[in-house]
C-alpha cells in the first residue's frame, strides 16, 4: 500500500539529510518505510535577511515529527471508494533525529536517523480485517553537501549538491500474526509499505536552490533521488499462499515554490509551493523485479517557519491535489494520504 508522506517548510525545502546553511527539522527517507511514497524534508534557515548559513565548525541538530493516516484507496489516478473496505490502511507516527557539522563554509556532512511507528490494518485470507503494528530505527543516511558559490560572497542566492549513502539499517523483515483461511494464526513479514527499512544499499542525490526575488519574498527548488541498486531483499508477502518477495524501489522528491517574510521582527514567514514525491515503476540502476508499489503524490504545500536566535520552528500541512497509483506487474491499487503534518525544531551549536 503506497502512503505518501511528506513535507517542506520554511524557506526552502529540500532533500533529504541537508545542507551547510540547512535547519534539518524533516522527516526522513525512510520515515515510512519501504513500500510507501518517500518523506523528505528539510528546511533552511530563513530569517529576516535571508539565508543563514552554517559557520565553519558549527553544528546542527534538530527533531522532527510526522504523521500521516492513509486509507482512500486508489487505481491509476482515480479513487476507488469500493475498494475501501478490502484496502489497507495505515497510520505513521515518526522522527527524524539529525545533525549537520559544517567542515567550512561551502561543505558540509549530514547525518540522519529515522524512527517509525506504523498502526495497520488489512484483510487476512481469513476474510476478516485484522490490526497490528510495526516500527524502529530506520535506514540511516549520511549525506556530503556542497554550495556551488562561496557563501560570503552569495547570502541572495546559492545552489547546494548533495550525495550520501542510505545504509540498510532498518528491519526489512519485521512480523505480525496472519490469520489464514483454515485458521491458523502464523507469524509473518508485514505488508511492504509498514516495514521499517528497504533491506539495501543506496545512493542519494539531491539539489538544492534558492534565490531572492524581492523585499522578502524568495524562490526555491529541491531535488532528490534514491538510487538502490539491488533488486530484492527476499521478504515475502503477508499472506503465506504468495510466493511474490519485496523489490528495493528507487525514491524520488521534487518541490519548488515561494517564501515571504510576513512579520520581519519576529522572523516568521510563510511558504507555498508545489511537491511531487513518488516510486518509479523502474529503478534507474539494476532490475525492478518483486513487489512494489510505484506511484506519486502531489501535493499543495503551505508551511510557516519560525527562526529566533539558534532555533528554528517549523509547521507544514503539504494536502494531495493528485495520487497516482501506477500500475505494475503485480500491484494495481493502494492507499495514499490526503495530508501530511510535520513538525520540527532545531538549533545550532
Amino acid at each position: 500500500m503506497i502512503f505518501n508522506a511528506s513535507a517542506g517548510i520554511g524557506f526552502s525545502m529540500v532533500i533529504l539529510v541537508s545542507s551547510s546553511a540547512v535547519c534539518i527539522l524533516g522527516m526522513g527517507s525512510k520515515a515510512c518505510s519501504q513500500g510507501c511514497i518517500p518523506a523528505h524534508y528539510v528546511s533552511l534557515s530563513l530569517g529576516a535577511e535571508g539565508i543563514s548559513y552554517l559557520q565553519p565548525g558549527q553544528c546542527e541538530a534538530g527533531v522532527s515529527y510526522r504523521f500521516l493516516h492513509a486509507e482512500n484507496v486508489f487505481a491509476g489516478t482515480e479513487q476507488q471508494p469500493q475498494l475501501h473496505a478490502v484496502g489497507g490502511r495505515n497510520t505513521v507516527n515518526s522522527f527524524d533525529l539529525s545533525a549537520t557539522y559544517a567542515l567550512d563554509f561551502r561543505f558540509s556532512l549530514s547525518l540522519t536517523l529515522p524512527f517509525e511507528h506504523d498502526d495497520f490494518s488489512l484483510i487476512n485470507d481469513d476474510g476478516r480485517r485484522h490490526s497490528g503494528s510495526s516500527g524502529g530505527l530506520g535506514d540511516l543516511r549520511l549525506v556530503g553537501n556542497a554550495w556551488l558559490l562561496n557563501p560570503p560572497e552569495h547570502p541572495n542566492g546559492n545552489l547546494n549538491l548533495g550525495l550520501g549513502v542510505k545504509f540498510p539499517t532498518g528491519d526489512d523483515r519485521a512480523t505480525e500474526n496472519f490469520y489464514t483461511a483454515n485458521g491458523q494464526v502464523l507469524l509473518r513479514p508485514v505488508d511492504i509499505a509498514a516495514q521499517p527499512g528497504d533491506g539495501g544499499w543506496g545512493i542519494v542525490a539531491q539539489i538544492q536552490g534558492f534565490q531572492k526575488l524581492a523585499r522578502n519574498l524568495y524562490g526555491y527548488v529541491d531535488g532528490f533521488y534514491l538510487i538502490n541498486p539491488q533488486d530484492v531483499n527476499g521478504t515475502q508477502r503477508p499472506s503465506p499462499t504468495s510466493s511474490l518477495v519485496n523489490s528495493i524501489p528507487d525514491q524520488y522528491l521534487g518541490r519548488a515554490g515561494l517564501s515571504y517574510v510576513i512579520w520581519l521582527a519576529k522572523a516568521l514567514s510563510f511558504s507555498l509551493g508545489g511537491r511531487i514525491d513518488g516510486i518509479p515503476v523502474n529503478d534507474l540502476i539494476g532490475s525492478s523485479d518483486g513487489f512494489r508499489r510505484a506511484g506519486y503524490a502531489a501535493y499543495i504545500d503551505p508551511g510557516l517557519n519560525w527562526v529566533f536566535g539558534k532555533n528554528t520552528l517549523s509547521l507544514n500541512i503539504p494536502v494531495a491535489v493528485e495520487r497516482n497509483l501506477e500500475a505494475t506487474k503485480y500491484s494495481s491499487a493502494g492507499a495514499f494520504a490526503d495530508f501530511i503534518v510535520v513538525a520540527g525544531y532545531s538549533r545550532r551549536f
